[in-house]
């Protein structure tokens, strides 16, 4: 069973099972209609501090990077900066990524911090920000991330931090997935 068949899942698929059933549903993701797409263009130097303006906000954020470590130390910094906020990766044991959903759930803090792999399947009311501090490596995981916003009829903004390096990239990415940011060139 795999909820996903991306990545390699169904050529495993093909190359061990016989006559495979394959169920498929409509996806879940929000339309991305109901989302504004925006691209902050930036200094690698400037996105800690940029991420802490926008974390600084009353609303709910989530945040997402490329690593766990990452995770932990974007967390970290946030917090140093005044603006609490969580981590949650596939490094924390089961209990503590239900405590941080929780507590973000809750509202306190209003910002989570999240790698890829822990992000799958939450679901949390009344995010109407996400932050893509780091690209997600193909847009599946772009619209993924994107529609923890936007969510039961409700309107949404995702931001994605973008430096000089990686401009192309992320280009690419929102043209594959049938998305027209707008983008503004920011420094704290």
């Amino acid at each position: 069973f795999s909820a996903t068949l991306d990545r390699g899942v169904d050529k495993l698929v093909r190359g061990y099972l016989k006559d495979p059933a394959v169920h498929a549903v409509a996806p879940a993701a929000s339309p991305v209609e109901s989302m504004d797409h925006q691209v902050f263009l930036l200094e690698h130097a400037d996105k800690v501090g940029i991420a802490a303006e926008i974390a600084a906000r009353p609303g709910r954020t989530l945040v997402f990077v490329r690593t766990k470590h990452g995770a932990d130390r974007l967390a970290k910094q946030l917090t140093t900066m005044g603006a609490e906020a969580t981590a949650i990766h596939g490094n924390l044991s089961q209990n503590a990524r239900q405590r941080a959903l929780a507590a973000f759930t809750a509202g306190h803090p209003r910002v989570l911090v999240a790698t890829d792999v822990a992000a799958r399947g939450i679901h949390v009311n009344d995010v109407d920000l996400v932050v893509h501090f780091d690209p997600p490596h193909d847009h599946k995981d772009y619209l993924h991330r994107s529609g923890r916003t936007a969510r039961a009829g409700a309107s949404g903004t995702v931001v994605s931090f973008v430096i000089p390096a990686e401009r192309r990239a992320v280009e690419r990415l929102h043209r594959d997935a049938k998305v027209e940011p707008t983008a503004v060139k920011v420094q704290p």
